[in-house]
């Protein structure tokens, strides 16, 4: 009976550990969007990324979001020679790869996303081709739906 109790244990250390601090654990306070927005501007490299993600991913939404996915675009677009840093620091946070995923979105500007499917298809590094693979089919499905507003002859600008 006590090897039963330890493996009940053990499962639940081990979903708890694999939760990543996600999002649905806790409500996003007051202070923490003020914070969260304040640090959008401050996303410059994967590892700023990855803290902003563990601290404030429960605020992931409005305009935090599409400032998210604006970091997340300039990282991919202007520095994507930095991808293998993601790549190791999502091995151990796998929350991290679908937070960054996840905000290769239509919000973009339509230039970002066509140079994420270019280079996710003709430069992924060595030991990252679950991502590229990953972002080449976010950033093409966000293609799609942008392409239907446009089509439609709306005047909304891209976002910047």
């Amino acid at each position: 009976m006590a090897k039963l109790g330890l493996f009940y244990l053990a499962v639940a250390a081990l979903l708890l550990a694999a939760s990543d601090g996600n999002a649905h654990e806790r409500k996003c306070t007051a202070r923490e969007a003020s914070e969260a927005d304040a640090m959008v501007d401050q996303l410059h490299s994967w590892k700023t990324v990855d803290a902003v993600f563990r601290r404030y991913s429960q605020c992931d939404s409005g305009s935090i979001a599409e400032g998210n996915s604006e970091a997340v675009a300039r990282l991919l677009v202007d520095k994507w020679n930095t991808l293998p840093a993601l790549v190791h620091l999502a091995k151990s946070r796998p929350g991290l790869r679908r937070f960054v995923v996840v905000h290769v979105d239509s919000t973009l500007n339509t230039s970002d996303l066509e140079r994420i499917i270019k280079l996710s298809a003709t430069s992924c590094p060595k030991g990252a081709a679950g991502l590229c693979d990953e972002l080449h089919t976010a950033a093409t499905a966000a293609l799609g739906e942008q392409a239907p507003v446009k089509a439609a002859g709306s005047t909304a600008p891209a976002r910047p």
